[in-house]
């Protein structure tokens, strides 16, 4: 819900204000997007609702709402004074992006959600998605990844899981139903699994039976019992005709539906005070009784779990689960009938049905993992999805055609039937069932400017709703082939994907001559040589050459260009306009919200100081001080509930600035007083460690690479800094806790630093390294061999003497011989 005051509020917030201020209080945007105003659908769905709906624009359904939060210059309706209008898609994009901000907040690093897969009910039409995708642009939501269908999602929530731990087989696939009734609508999907890939085989639905049926059965109760009690002496009123008596008694309609749900409770009170003209009611609703009102909306259940196993020619036994989810599966009168319908052992937990998947987050948490395996942003190992139409799709074209121009119609490849225009202007191009994204054609002989339709085809083969109509702007005065493509998209929203002109034109393409004779000493013949020789020579080429002869075609696509038309369709300019709304709005808000945080900000203050300068601050001012600043506090919590209650953001941010230059120093001298020991004792440690080292450096030859300066001005450093410690702490202890401190803890932590930033580069100065010696010389190769040439030499000579240098070391005396 979105509700309009002062400021917009929106789910969770606009529930407290839901009944009081129920003519601003948008609901069921859900139910109206999409749907024309004069639609029976829409109309029906007004009749329930306590806002006044008016036809918008674009014939769809709008909100007439009073918004203060804007001024008269931003209405929708040329600036006058009044209620504006909110067109249901508009709020249904509001909510959207709400719903984005909750999911940003949850994510702790309030980063902008940047994927989007929004769930939309089965039954959803090609214009309730269009609306949709519209409203999320007005708001500015970035390009949609996926409308994906609520039981698809929630059947690759119950599927990726199992996937993942095995459970799935290709030899026998599994089959599972989905029960799911939310709070308005309730349908039955049968989808088979294997492994890594989802099909859904049939979808059916009751888009009029909800939990909110089962909540009006007790309020009509309520109405009943008490008009039966009460109806003279209010006048013979009925209370549910009051819009908001209704909206109370279906609020304890809710509860009490909550009370009788699980198995074994009986009944349940009900108890309302001041119901109508200050008469309460009080009650008490037995389960049976509650069983036997709800019994024509429990018949109503068999109809889409019938059709689902008709239209896949399956029994109940062929299903391997019946998951059940949607907050209204949970009464117990419903479980009890859905296990009745699909021979289920009722005495079992849950009647044999089974409660695997979280009933409200079910839907959601299968567009969360779609969106992830769609983003970019994520690896995700792939899972296929077989999505399936829920309506076929046929294409009409003009049916006034030429007996030339019913030739014939050409299909594509992709299984649309071949269809003859002379007795049908139109083709099933998507089948129920279906799967999409795909893109198929059709190709039609036409001349001149002509028109396609795409519409859902009904159960008796009529046209049931228009979904598009493509004028085609083809320049040709003549008989040609037009090629059109038709595409349904990622969301199954169908549209012209492109028309193309087909020509054909013909070339005449000659085989290449024969190559030309030579004689033996590869010398050319002239081919004149051969033209002489006489006329059936040249009559016989001549026929040769027409038999080689080959026809070319070359075909030649045209891009055509074509307009589009589509029921409840906004113009740009309308965009625009409703877009410049929305940010007037969200900036509206922006400032609301500041101004109330301003507010709370001062009024919190206000609060913590009125106590805490009696208590703990009482003895960091002065008796004046404290004087008046308490009956600047008493003025501003006044002021701030009479005149001051609706004052703008920048007079409640002067009000606290000039408490704070009130209270600041107050709070200044307690932060100062409670954290000046500590500091002061940390620096003193500091003064002490680096003295202890001085005096152990002087004799210790660990640091005697340290010269007497350096050690010396160490020392002295630490005698300033704790002169300049005693100094303060003597200056400080002669003041009242109530005087502006003359150190401060930031001085004293910045002393810590200086301290330290000079003694320990000194403290922790590396001994120099000693000087290398000096490498002995490498001998060069060319010293190397001159060596090795004088050894030789040398040896020679020795040799030629007789005398070797094994003979001269023998004959030299051992240490042991001398001795």
């Amino acid at each position: 819900m979105v509700g309009f005051q002062s400021s917009r509020f929106m789910g969770e917030a606009a529930s407290p204000f839901a009944t009081s201020n129920y003519k601003n209080t948008i609901t069921c945007m859900k139910r109206l997007v999409g749907l024309k105003y004069s639609d029976p659908r829409a109309k029906t769905e007004m009749a329930r609702l306590p806002f006044r709906c008016v036809e918008s624009k674009n014939g769809g359904v709008a909100v007439q709402v009073e918004y203060s939060g804007l001024t008269s210059s931003t209405s929708t309706d040329g600036g006058d004074d009044g209620p504006i209008d909110i067109p249901v898609e508009h709020a249904a994009g509001m909510m959207v992006q709400h719903m984005g901000s909750i999911a940003s907040k949850a994510a702790g690093d309030g980063v902008a959600v940047s994927d989007w897969v929004i769930a939309v009910p089965g039954y959803y039409t090609d214009a309730q998605k269009r609306s949709l995708l519209a409203g999320c642009e007005i708001v500015g939501i970035p390009t949609v990844l996926r409308l994906m269908h609520e039981h698809t999602a929630a059947a690759l929530a119950y599927g990726i899981f199992k996937d993942i731990r095995k459970e799935f087989s290709v030899d026998t696939p599994t089959n599972v139903m989905f029960v799911d009734m939310g709070d308005s609508s309730y349908s039955a999907t049968i989808c088979t699994f294997e492994p890594g890939k989802l099909s859904v085989r049939s979808h059916q639905y009751d888009r009029e039976l909800g939990g909110r049926d089962f909540d009006l059965i007790i309020a009509q109760w309520i109405d009943r019992e008490f008009f039966a009690k009460y109806g003279s002496k209010v006048g013979g009123v009925h209370p549910i005709s009051k819009p908001k008596t209704k909206l109370k008694m279906l609020s304890a309609a809710e509860k009490a539906k909550k009370t009788l749900s699980p198995a074994g409770v009986k009944l349940t009170r009900v108890n309302m005070e001041c119901l109508l003209d200050d008469y309460d009611f009080n009650g008490t609703l037995k389960a049976d009784e509650y069983e036997e009102m709800c019994a024509p909306l429990l018949a109503r259940l068999e109809g889409p779990i019938q059709r689902a196993l008709t239209e896949v020619k399956m029994t109940p036994a062929d299903l391997s689960s019946v998951e059940i989810v949607g907050g209204a599966t949970r009464v117990s009168c419903v479980k009890l009938r859905l296990a009745e319908i699909l021979g289920l052992n009722k005495a079992k937990t849950n009647n044999g049905l089974s409660t695997t998947m979280n009933a409200d987050e079910a839907v959601a948490r299968g567009a969360a993992l779609q969106a992830a395996i769609l983003s970019p942003r994520f690896k995700v190992k792939s899972y296929e999805i077989i999505e399936a139409h829920q309506y076929p799709i046929e294409i009409n074209w003009d049916p006034t055609m030429s007996a030339q121009q019913s030739e014939g119609v050409e299909a594509n490849k992709e299984g649309v039937p071949e269809d003859d225009a002379s007795s049908s202007n139109k083709v099933v191009m998507f089948a129920r069932n279906s799967n999409f994204p795909v893109t198929k054609r059709v190709t039609l002989k036409r001349a001149g400017e002509f028109s396609v339709s795409a519409a859902y085809q009904g159960a008796d083969g009529s046209t049931a709703e228009e979904l598009a109509k493509f004028v085609v702007k083809n320049p040709s005065e003549s008989l040609v082939k037009v090629r059109v493509n038709v595409k349904t998209d990622v969301h199954g929203i169908v549209s012209l994907s492109s028309a193309q002109m087909i020509t054909e034109s013909v070339e005449e393409a000659v085989a290449p001559a024969a190559p030309m004779e030579t004689d033996n000493d590869e010398k050319k013949v002239e081919p004149s040589s051969a033209a002489t020789t006489g006329t059936s020579e040249s009559k016989e080429s001549a026929s040769n050459e027409e038999e080689v002869k080959k026809v070319k075609k070359k075909v030649i696509k045209t891009q055509l260009e074509y307009v589009e038309s589509r029921p409840l369709q906004w113009t740009k300019k309308e965009m625009n306009e409703m877009n410049e709304l929305e940010v007037r709005m969200a900036n509206a808000d922006r400032i609301l919200r500041e101004t109330a945080d301003m507010r709370n900000e001062l009024e919190s203050y206000i609060y913590a100081m009125r106590d805490r300068v009696i208590v703990d601050l009482a003895s960091y001012c002065t008796e004046e001080e404290k004087s008046k600043f308490s009956t600047e506090l008493e003025n501003s919590e006044n002021w701030l509930y009479e005149d001051g209650f609706d004052a703008v953001k920048s007079v409640y941010a002067e009000k606290l600035k000039a408490l704070k230059l009130m209270g600041d120093p107050m709070e200044r001298r307690c932060t100062e007083a409670a954290g000046r020991p500590a500091a002061m004792s940390t620096l003193q440690a500091t003064v002490e460690r680096y003295k202890q080292w001085v005096s152990n450096a002087i004799a210790d030859e660990k640091y005697a690479h340290i010269s007497d300066e350096e050690k010396n001005s160490c020392h002295k450093k630490c005698d300033e800094t704790s002169s300049w410690m005693y100094d303060m702490l003597d200056k400080q202890g002669s003041l009242l806790a109530s005087a502006d401190p003359v150190v401060t803890v930031g001085q004293i932590n910045f002393k810590v630093q200086e301290l330290i930033n000079f003694v320990s580069p000194i403290m922790n100065k590396p001994v120099p390294k000693p000087d290398p010696e000096p490498a002995a010389e490498k001998p060069t190769p060319e010293s190397t061999a001159n060596e090795k040439h004088t050894d030789e030499m040398e040896v020679d000579k020795e040799e030629k003497e007789g005398t070797t240098p094994s003979a001269v070391e023998q004959a030299e005396p051992t240490p042991m011989e001398t001795e």
